[in-house]
């Protein structure tokens, strides 16, 4: 997706637990996002929070690997967004992180 006037940003907000998030102003959003994904909420599932910059909108998605990465950049192209650079770099090293202790564990 090309950048341009039309375009929306989105911001990462933060990375939590479910278990956090249910407890937050954003719980609504997680439910909303396991119900359009079918998914059973898990209270250490982690999702990423995120703004989209000059509105009131706020998206949720779970990660879980590299895959989600994929996911969360194509959901926001049908939005018309765009994912912030910096944040999808925290994404990157956060996923990374998440892949080098679930090796190690394996390793174990």
């Amino acid at each position: 997706m090309k950048c341009d006037e039309g375009s929306f940003i989105a911001k990462l907000i933060g990375i939590i637990s479910v278990e956090e998030g249910l407890k937050s102003d954003i719980s609504e959003c997680i439910k909303v996002r396991a119900n359009i994904e079918n998914r059973k909420l898990k209270n250490d599932d982690i999702v990423a929070i995120f703004n989209i910059i000059g509105t009131t909108s706020y998206q949720v998605f779970f990660i879980e690997d590299y895959s989600s990465l994929e996911h969360i950049k194509s959901e926001f192209e049908k939005l018309g967004t765009l994912l912030n650079y910096d944040s999808e770099n925290i994404l990157i090293n956060y996923i990374d992180k998440m892949e080098k202790i679930k090796n190690k564990d394996d390793m174990d």
